[in-house]
């Protein structure tokens, strides 16, 4: 007895198949698209301005060095007055912090900064009575500490503007001489301060900048000596490290 034969249609659907089956075989599987496996990180870094973010309750340290004129040095004493011959240039190194309290696009914070300055062998001009006058060197050595209330503002993705006012406290080492005589003192007083300035980012993630500072104060001595009242404009250079860099994506 032959075998019995399989129906055609059934042969040509068996076929079909086989053919089929074969032909996916050899078809290699695409991998899905990069976007859809790496997501928002194949698409690179976008930042939400400035690449630094500055969070409540983080500190910004910054170091100045620069110059100081003296516009007005005034010492009234009992005994004589002494004025400095003309505007005087003080070097000057100083340091600090800004500690931002609040603020999203405008920060607002509190700031508190210590400098040094002063110079041997200034001119000045030592009168008593009104009727003479005589030409001394005067050393002059003064601490500050000021601080108070600051905005700050990020420009773009580089530039950071920002404005500082409020008390300020000053010591002060003096010493005046002349052919026959020298006398030295130590005073203390206060007054106030007024500073802004612009800083750039460079690309270590740090900024420089420069800026400038004016200040008002009176100082007490002995008897003597009187009381000495300070006028004068800072110019500076800036570095300022501390923030943290920006997330690669929009922080919210």
């Amino acid at each position: 007895m032959q075998p019995r034969r399989l129906p055609s249609f059934v042969r040509t659907t068996g076929s079909l198949l086989l053919l089929f089956a074969g032909s996916c075989a050899h078809v290699p599987v695409r991998p899905p698209p990069l976007q859809s496996t790496l997501g928002a990180d194949a698409q690179g870094p976008s930042y939400a301005g400035f690449p630094l973010k500055w969070n409540p309750g983080e500190t910004l340290l910054q170091g100045v060095i620069g110059v100081s004129y003296l516009s007005d040095f005034m010492l009234d004493g009992d005994a004589s007055s002494v004025e400095l011959d003309d505007e005087e240039i003080l070097p000057s190194l100083g340091g600090g912090a800004q500690w931002k309290l609040a603020g999203k696009h405008l920060d607002f914070g509190l700031e508190g900064f210590l400098s040094f300055s002063g110079r041997s062998n200034l001119e000045a001009f030592a009168s008593s009575g009104g009727s003479s006058v005589v030409v001394i060197d005067v050393d002059l050595l003064l601490v500050e500490f000021y601080g108070g209330p600051f905005v700050s503002r990020f420009v773009g993705d580089s530039v950071r503007l920002y404005g500082g006012a409020g008390p300020l406290l000053q010591w002060v080492g003096y010493d005046q001489s002349d052919a026959v005589d020298e006398e030295d003192a130590d005073g203390s007083g206060g007054g106030v301060y007024a500073r802004a300035g612009i800083e750039f980012l460079l690309p270590s993630r740090k900024l420089v900048g420069f800026g400038a500072r004016w200040s008002r104060s009176s100082l007490d001595f002995n008897q003597e000596l009187g009381e000495l009242e300070l006028e004068g404009l800072e110019l500076f250079v800036s570095y300022a490290y501390g923030l943290e860099p920006r997330s690669r994506y929009f922080d919210h």
